[in-house]
Order: C-alpha cells, then structure tokens, then sequence
C-alpha cells in the first residue's frame, strides 16, 4: 500500500470518469477497497512475488485478449517487465510505463514510453528520450478540509493540543522507518513542553519498532503523546486532523492539499520545511530528499513552527495553491488520454523493440544476481556463531 498504487487508482478512475473503459488489475491487498469504492473493475494476479512473474504476464496475456485492450498503464518496475515480455512482446499491446520511485530501474525497456515523478529523474537518472514527468497527482476536490473539529475529534485529540500527522509506509525503503523513530523522539522532546501529539498512520515491517518507540514516549510522559494507527484505506482525516504534517512523495503532496504546513521527510537524517525559499528545491527534485542534521534538524524546524499559528497558517494556504495549480488530478488525466492515444496511433518501430527488450533482459539478470548475492551473504551472516 503506497503513494504509487493510490495514484494508479485515482488515476484510473479519473481516466473512467472521462469515458473509457478501464480495469484494474493486481495482486490483493488492502487497496481493493479503495478500488471497490471508486466502482472500478478488478482482476486478481494469479501470484504475489516481488520479481516479475512469468504467469501473471500470461495473465495479462489473457486479460487483454479477453477484453480486448487497447493499452496496458503498468506502475513501477515489476509490472512493467511482466506486460513488456509478455502481451507487448507477444501480441504487440501498446504499454505504457510510470515509475513514482526515487530512481529507475535500467532493466525498464528503453522503447517504451515513460513518466517519471520529477524533473530531475528526467534529466539525468533517466537518459532516455521517451521519458516524460507527470508529478505525483492529487484529487484536490477529495483530499481538501472538510470538517476538522470532526477529524480531530476520532483520536480524541483536543482543540488546543498541536498534532503531528505522518502518514507513510513503515518500511526501510528510502529510509523511511528511521525517519519516523527520529520523528517520534523529536514529537517525545517538545511534547516534554508543549501539547504535542503524533499520529502515526501505516504499516509495514518496521510497524512494531514504530509501536515499541512510541510506548517508550508516552511511558515517560505518563500520556498518550504518539497514536500508532496502523494502515487506512482512507486516511483523509488524519492529514485534516493534523497542525504539521511529515511526509514525502504522493503523501507529502496531500498534505499540501488539505492546507498543512509541511515537512518534507527524506533519508539520512534528510529534514526540510516547505516554504517559499524551498520550493523550487522540491518542484525539481521532487518531494524527497538525501542527507541532513537528523532529530537535530527536525526539531530546528518543528519548535518554531509549533509556536507561530499565524506562519502554519500562511504555509498551508501557499500549499493548497500549489495543489491546486500543479498537482491537480483532472489536468494530469486528460494528459494520460493523450499519451495513450498517442502511444497506439505512433508505436516504436519495431527495428528499436530487438536491442531494447535484449538490454532489459541482461540489467534483469544483473539485478538478480546481485539481489541474490546480497540474499546469501544476509544469510551467511546469520548462521554465523
């Protein structure tokens, strides 16, 4: 469940909503509901697995037979392999791909058309000319205030309390549980002082270090300073209920949207406000970033923020601008509509598909070879005395 699989959704359902037909189709997980709520079809892969899977791309295969599909959107590396090598490959589906992560895997077949998240990817880790950016989109009509005494009111907090949101995968990819332990202790600190609060929304493997951390905060503190939640399929109220929210990617962008001032969270020890000097720096780079001062950062940051209203106040209005300007999903689903027309009335020739499938298919094995060297000196080390 992450910001890449939310957008694929929501664009999905914008891309509906203007006519087409579309269907979505994926492993199981939490964001079927998701997928249910907004009345989009839905076909299960057969597998689950984290490299691509020779029988979910004979699924797609068949999916696409049966539906008769005109174009295939695959998000992120695996599926992107899977509908390469095998409809595209085999039946010459016009694809599609998006990758939202920080960088982009060389195995991704060169032929095939690309969005990338930011205009730094695009730039340089890319090198390919069919990369395109289309920056993270948010639907700024749902993700928007709505009531948020009512928000605030689910987790009990109260009116004078100053409650930090962070809503994020609790996993170690980009850092992204060390940045929450380091969020927790800083929250723990001025919660010594001021009436802080901090509500921890996700999950992952990093869940239960997360829960651990925060019982050793409200233990000292003698209160509930820090709510672990869990995941939400919907985890609108938590960004409402919020006076400061922490978060990059898609996450960082929704809590623009619901006017919060933000806090842009990277890896090692990467702390930044967004504000007027900043934002160039993250219109570029993406909602991201690598390197910084840690805790000590953040609670730089943080201190002066909590006891100013009147600049939280100013920073969210200026970031529900840039939602609204920027990162608005209606804009970004009609430009899919044209890329997709675009991609079945001008494929790649297919003098470029030979040396660019054969390219991917040796970075692959490299990939492998070293995921499965590093797997083994893991397991070496842990049969060690």
């Amino acid at each position: 469940m992450g910001g890449s699989q939310l957008n694929a959704i929501e664009a999905a359902a914008a891309v509906r909503d203007r006519g087409h037909e579309v269907t979505i189709t994926a492993p199981t997980g939490e964001l079927v509901t998701v997928i249910e709520e907004l009345g989009l079809p839905f076909v299960p892969t057969p597998v689950k697995s984290y490299y691509p899977s020779a029988r979910t791309a004979g699924h797609l295969m068949e999916l696409t037979r049966r539906l008769h599909v005109d174009v295939i959107h695959a998000y992120e590396w695996r599926p992107s392999i899977e509908a390469a090598f095998g409809t595209h490959l085999r039946n010459g589906t016009p694809v599609v791909m998006t990758v939202l992560s920080m960088e982009v895997m060389t195995s991704l077949p060169r032929h095939i058309p690309l969005f990338v998240g930011t205009h730094q990817l695009a730039d340089s880790a890319v090198r390919r000319a069919n990369a395109m950016v289309m920056e993270p989109p948010i639907d700024v009509r749902k993700n928007a205030v709505r009531d948020v005494a009512k928000a605030r009111r689910r987790w009990g907090f109260t009116e004078d309390e100053l409650v930090i949101s962070v809503v994020c995968r609790l996993a170690l990819e980009h850092e992204k549980l060390e940045g929450v332990l380091q969020a927790v202790a800083v929250a723990g600190d001025l919660a010594e002082r001021l009436p802080v609060r901090m509500l921890i929304v996700g999950d992952g493997e990093g869940r239960a270090d997360v829960e651990r951390a925060a019982e050793v905060v409200n233990r000292r503190l003698g209160r509930e300073v820090i709510i672990v939640t869990g995941s939400l399929s919907d985890p609108r109220d938590a960004y409402e209920a919020a006076d400061v929210v922490f978060g990059m990617g898609s996450s960082a962008l929704k809590g623009l949207a619901f006017s919060k001032p933000l806090v842009v969270q990277g890896k090692r020890g990467f702390w930044k406000l967004f504000d007027p000097q900043t934002s160039s720096l993250f219109l570029y780079q993406g909602w991201f970033g690598d390197g910084g001062g840690g805790a000590a950062e953040l609670k730089a940051i943080l201190e002066p923020l909590l006891h100013d209203a009147a600049k939280r106040l100013e920073l969210g209005q200026l970031g529900r601008h840039l939602a609204e300007e920027r990162y608005n999903l209606d804009r970004a689903a009609e430009r899919l509509i044209d890329v997709y027309a675009d991609t079945i009335a001008n494929p790649a020739p297919l003098a470029s598909w030979l040396p660019s499938l054969g390219s991917s298919v040796v970075e692959e094995a490299k990939f492998r070879l070293v995921m499965g060297m590093a797997s083994a000196r893991r397991a070496f080390s842990r049969a060690l005395p």
